[in-house]
């Protein structure tokens, strides 16, 4: 107990709350806290983005790194928090940006979108478009070899995303870029051990070869 005061009420020392009783306990509080912090992270990271508080590459940089770290907490505490978007409203998290972000996009928005980088690099078109061709090819060819996890799958299309963001002159809502955001939504709300069924590799395989053959038409 604290020593009295002349006139003033006497205070007394307030018991410590233990948040776990035990280290599994501490580690399951630790997941929740680490889980709530890269969701905030990533909310104040695109509102700094869309601010210009940070440059294209500090973001891409940073934002990469909290997606592949919220993709492996997630993965990790999937028993103890079997749903984000359930996470989310029990702390009622105001999170609209990093919800797009992590949970349906899985990208940082310089590869979900044409950065702006591009216009000054006019003289390196053709180079981005040959960059485009084999990132097409890499991906067409991951499923003809009956690779269908989404880890394996997820990092060819996201670097096939950033590829045909790099050619200027490719319309934002042409239908190769909409196929395979498409495809990067459909695999980022899936587990890293997800595979792929039969349908959906056909439908893959379908959708891919689509974008190419509309994407081709311009770039032949």
């Amino acid at each position: 107990r604290m020593a009295s005061i002349p006139g003033k009420t006497e205070m007394k020392q307030l018991p410590k709350i233990k948040l776990h009783s035990s280290s599994a306990e501490r580690q399951k509080v630790e997941q929740m806290a680490d889980l709530y912090s890269i969701i905030k992270t990533v909310q104040h990271l695109e509102t700094a983005y869309t601010r210009d508080a940070v440059s294209e590459g500090e973001y891409t940089n940073e934002c990469k790194k909290l997606i592949a770290k919220f993709k492996t907490l997630k993965a990790a505490s999937a028993q103890l928090v079997p749903s984000i978007e359930r996470f989310i409203k029990t702390y009622g998290m105001d999170c609209k940006a990093a919800r797009h972000r992590l949970l349906r996009v899985g990208v940082p928005a310089t590869v979900e979108y044409d950065g702006g980088t591009t216009t000054k690099l006019d003289s390196d078109d053709q180079k981005f478009v040959f960059e485009a061709v084999q990132t097409f090819i890499t991906t067409q060819n991951c499923l003809q070899l009956d690779m269908r996890d989404v880890d394996q799958l997820h990092p060819n299309l996201s670097d096939l995303m950033a590829s045909l963001n790099k050619v200027k002159k490719l319309p934002e809502d042409h239908i190769s870029k909409v196929k395979v955001k498409e495809w990067l939504v459909k695999l980022n709300q899936k587990p890293a051990t997800y595979r792929l069924t039969d349908e959906e590799m056909r439908q893959m395989s379908f959708d891919l070869q689509t974008a190419y053959d509309n994407w081709h038409r311009i770039y032949k």
